[in-house]
């Protein structure tokens, strides 16, 4: 089972038809044949088990991810045992399965599917239950039995998003207690069973406003003269009796009283009981029972000094050679630079950070989209626009956009953002038309780079678009839905996607492109929908304002060297993969820090930042 379950969470990129369905076990079981599938290497295999709602980019993008990705590593008995779990799991779901949260359900009838999934996922090899097991799960099939006792409706029509907030309503009032042991030195109590008890000595503990005493509630339905009449407790009242029970206890021989500095991460304030006990002890009382206090105060602190103060040291991981990357693409070049750490955990120890269950959708997924469709786009009209530009446009992207429907966020934001998207588009793409000559969209390249000792390093590149101009120079242009680079960090080399992207055209890289072509335009098209929902950034490759810009073909011979310097350095073992070596883009990282242990050894001045 424990294998069963390391396998089914294998991470791989998220496809766009991930999106929530109501069979959410066929979904999953769509995973693990995918990722069988995926690593079969006859290409109509792998597209017969892809769903068929993604496009064809998608499908290749998809497959391309999960045959290099984790997934690709599982054995096929490791296949087997995920597809098998998820077969339980979905039979373990099946009376929640059908329910649907457009209409509300009888309470009764959520408890007994509920309890009936419990059974089934708790149930041992002999079918016994172990969730009612123990004073606990006792207390809830008790709870569970009082409340379907009689087999009939409870009339209490319930949603199903407000069930998990009724049911803890309903039974709130049942405690359960783990069994004493009469040699226990410490007992902790209520206000009412301490009043039972006689203890050596009492620690008064939560003396802050609103625990002791506890915050007066304030009855939006039954005003003060109304619960009078009915003979009802006014709020005071439990103030009241919790004063009573703080000067009750405060009679024993030892007393010690404490509250809390903070309260749910806020400044806390002290209960009024303390501060009244300080103006009748007086001055030199209250200073003399403070004092005391203390000495406790310091025990505690000693618990957590340790004996010597060691500063952890930054890892540095130096693995062989042989296990260092000799392939990457652009984009990894760019991580490569500012958190060599990140280039040792993904690619020499082949860690994958795992998606949260049942994740929300994200930017990542909007873009995807975006990009999806725009590519396709341009490789089918390449050579023509279509006679209805946009609406060709929102046809495509609405297919791309179809999966991520379900979720309102896609319906009220991301696709009014994409019809914007697509309505600037249109202009813009009909008017760039005049001045090139061939587009070549979602096309791929490579270059090797020759090392010692015969290896060599491949780098590998995805160029959204790829345009022959007029003059016969080419435009590499990268789509973003988020900020792009500006001129200054592509001329600093600190992102440098477009100019290593031309470093490869330069150098014969991509198909149908001769070696030694010049480029003359490297450009980011933003598009965020807003306003203006796009914008061209064609770059000027200068640090300050009054420089002269650098020709994109010298950027591109420029990035090559400095990437070549780069591969030699970490082509020595003594060269460690390191964290944040550009600690200005820390917020960019995160997905390994906890095993580069950044909190610790960062804390020591390692990096210099004041707050993790």
């Amino acid at each position: 089972m424990a294998r069963a379950a390391q396998a089914s969470t294998v991470p791989a990129r998220r496809p766009p038809w991930r999106a929530p369905t109501r069979d959410r076990g066929a979904g999953d079981r769509a995973v693990a044949r995918y990722a069988a599938a995926s690593r079969d290497r006859r290409p109509r295999a792998r597209l017969r088990a892809f769903p068929r709602r993604a496009g064809q980019a998608a499908r290749r993008r998809d497959l391309v991810a999960a045959r290099d990705g984790a997934r690709a590593r599982l054995r096929d008995n490791e296949l087997n045992q995920a597809e098998g779990l998820i077969a339980r799991l979905q039979a373990a779901l099946a009376p929640l399965e059908g329910m649907t949260s457009s209409k509300p359900y009888d309470f009764a009838e959520l408890a007994a599917r509920h309890r009936e999934v419990l059974i089934a996922l708790s149930g041992d090899r002999n079918g016994v239950a172990i969730v009612f097991e123990e004073r606990a799960g006792a207390s809830l099939a008790s709870a569970f039995d009082e409340l379907l006792a009689k087999q009939q409706p409870s009339g209490l029509m319930t949603p199903l998003a407000d069930y998990p907030e009724v049911f803890q309503t309903a039974f709130a009032d049942r405690m359960v207690r783990r069994p004493e042991s009469a040699r226990a030195q410490l007992n902790i109590f209520g206000q009412l069973e301490a009043r039972l008890t006689e203890s050596d000595r009492v620690i008064l503990g939560g003396l802050v406003e609103g625990v002791w005493p506890p915050a007066s509630r304030i009855d939006p339905w039954l005003s003060r003269p109304m619960r009078h009449e009915l003979g009802l407790d006014l709020p005071e009242r439990r103030i009241g009796l919790s004063a009573h029970d703080f000067a009750q206890l405060l009679g024993h021989d030892e007393v010690i009283l404490t509250h809390a500095a903070k309260v749910g991460g806020a400044p806390a304030v002290a209960s009024r009981f303390l501060h009244r006990l300080e103006a009748v002890a007086g001055e030199a009382r209250w200073k003399a029972a403070t004092s005391a206090g203390e000495t406790y105060v310091q025990y505690a602190a000693e618990l957590d000094r340790p004996d010597k103060v060691e500063p952890i040291p930054q890892p540095e991981p130096r693995p062989p050679r042989e296990a260092r990357p000799l392939k990457m693409s652009v984009t990894a070049i760019e991580d490569w630079l500012r958190d060599p750490y990140t280039i040792y955990a993904r690619y020499i120890l082949k860690l994958d950070p795992l998606d949260p269950v049942d994740m929300p959708l994200s930017a990542a997924d909007r873009g995807s989209a975006i990009h999806e469709a725009l590519g396709e786009f341009t490789q089918v009209y390449a050579d023509a626009l279509p006679p209805d530009t946009l609406r060709t446009l929102r046809e495509i992207g609405a297919k791309y956009f179809a999966p991520l429907m379900e979720r309102p966020e896609a319906r009220a934001l991301w696709w009014p953002r994409f019809q914007r998207i697509a309505a600037w588009f249109a202009e813009w793409e009909q008017a760039r038309r005049g001045q090139i000559e061939a587009i070549k969209a979602e096309i791929r390249g490579e270059i090797g780079i020759p090392l010692d000792d015969a290896r060599t390093f491949t780098l590998s590149a995805r160029a959204d678009r790829i345009e022959r101009r007029d003059d016969g120079s080419f435009a590499i242009l990268d789509y973003k839905t988020g900020q792009p680079p500006t001129g200054k960090q592509v001329r600093m080399g600190l992102s440098p996607q477009l100019t290593l992207e031309a470093a490869i055209l330069r150098e014969g890289g991509f198909a149908e492109i001769p070696a030694g072509s010049s480029v003359g335009d490297l450009v980011y098209v933003r598009l965020s929908g807003n306003n203006p929902p796009g914008e061209q950034r064609s770059l000027e490759l200068k640090i300050k304002t009054s420089d002269t810009p650098q020709p994109p073909d010298e950027a591109a011979d420029s990035a090559r060297r400095k990437l070549e310097a780069l591969i030699r350095a970490f082509d020595d073992e003594q060269q460690a993969y390191t964290s944040l070596n550009l600690s200005m883009w820390a917020n960019r990282y995160g997905a390994y820090d906890d095993l580069a242990r950044i909190k610790e050894w960062s804390a020591a001045g390692g990096l210099g930042i004041e707050e993790w």
